[in-house]
Order: structure tokens, then sequence, then C-alpha cells
């Protein structure tokens, strides 16, 4: 009976994923995917000089963020695509690494990513798809709050810098078709960030550290096929 019972789930399936209209993305294509984008990182760094108050001996985290994510693809041939993934900024605590991790500042990025693509044959109403290449990291907008990490400091005016990455990037994503041009779309990225922390105290820099960020990255959207 439990066979019987996996035969026909196996069978339901099987009729699930050859239902629905046809994607049959082709050269010339311009696909859009517009949906919600989580950047979790897996970060890990350096620690900062022992000889440092407060922070000697510590390395940094950094939490993660959702935003409003984009992508545009351009289908060079029916299974080679190229595309630019964007999204709108994401903010960060800064993230004192003691176990709990103290939060002691924040920082802005902005990660635009350049991927060629392999889409696969089609399976049903699913086309899914591996892409690798650079991803730019731009950062702005580092700050310390003064209220926590300056008492820490003796009073001293502390301030952190990040500089910008680049790196590798890969993804595996999957479109499914709703109909003959709109597509509901799962995309996952693993991205390697690699940044500089430099910490100024009084406007002087008196340690940097290296931090890699190298977040997973998760949309899911809805998009549409030019």
């Amino acid at each position: 009976m439990q066979l019987r019972g996996q035969g026909k789930a196996a069978l339901l399936l099987t009729g699930v994923l050859m239902a629905g209209p046809a994607l049959a993305h082709k050269a010339g294509d311009v696909i859009v995917r517009l949906g919600g984008i989580k950047v979790d990182p897996d970060a890990s760094s350096e620690v900062f000089n022992l000889a440092l108050p407060a922070v000697g001996g510590l390395g940094v985290d950094v939490d993660d963020d959702t935003q409003l994510g984009l992508t545009l693809a351009y289908m060079v041939t029916d299974s080679i695509g190229v595309e630019l993934v964007g999204a709108t900024p994401f903010t960060h605590d800064i993230l004192l690494d003691t176990g709990g991790g103290v939060v002691i500042g924040e920082t802005g990025h902005l990660p635009p990513t350049l991927l060629a693509q392999y889409y696969a044959p089609q399976v049903g109403p699913m086309r899914a798809y591996l892409g690798a290449g650079l991803n730019y990291t731009l950062f702005f907008e580092d700050s310390i709050d003064d209220a926590v990490v300056s008492p820490l400091l003796g009073g001293a005016d502390a301030d952190v810098k990040l500089s910008n990455s680049m790196g590798f990037a890969w993804e595996v994503g999957a479109d499914f078709s709703l109909n003959e041009n709109w597509l509901f779309n799962v995309s996952v990225w693993n991205i390697d960030i690699d940044t500089e922390a430099r910490l100024y105290v009084n406007d002087a820099r008196v340690d940097k550290i290296d931090v890699e960020i190298d977040p997973w990255v998760y949309m899911v959207g809805l998009g549409y096929r030019f």
C-alpha cells in the first residue's frame, strides 16, 4: 500500500511539472525580475590589535538586510544569457564579535553583479539556470555609534571605514511560467566580498583588519519577458 501511495505521489508530481504554459526563453529576449532580496552575510574577520582599549582582540560581524531586488537578463542564445543584478541600498549593523554581538555602528552598500548564465532545458513550467561572474560592492555611510564606542575609548571620537570589494559570484535560479510573458522566479547567489575595516580614533587611523563578508543572497519575485 505504501508503494502504491508513493507511486501516485510521483505521478502527481510529474503531472504538475509537465503542466503549465511554455517558458521558451529565446535569443534576443529581455527578462526583468523584481522581488524581495535578502543579503545574509557569512562573515569572519581578523581581530583588532590587543593593545587597543575596548576592541582589542575582537573582530567584527555584519548582520543581514532585505531590500527590493531587480535583475535584468538578456538572452544571447536560446540557452545563454547575461544578467545584471541590482537592488536598493542595503544597510547593515556592524557588530563587535563578543560572542553575543554588540552593535557598534552601521554601513550601507550597493552590490551590482554581472553574470553569464546557462539555462537548462525546460521541465514542465520550470526552466532552471546557473550563472557565474563578478561582483563589485560599494560601501558608503560607514559610521560608529559614538554613544556606544566613545565611552569604551575614554571619550575619544571613533570612526570606521570599509574598503570597496571586487570578487567572484555564482548563482542558481529557476523561472516558473505563469503565462506567455509573466513568470515566478527564485534565485540564490553566493558572493565573495572581502573588505578592509579601518578604525580611526580622533581622526588618526589606529588599526585595520580584513573582513570576509561572503554573503548568501536570496531573491523571490516575479518576472516579465519582453
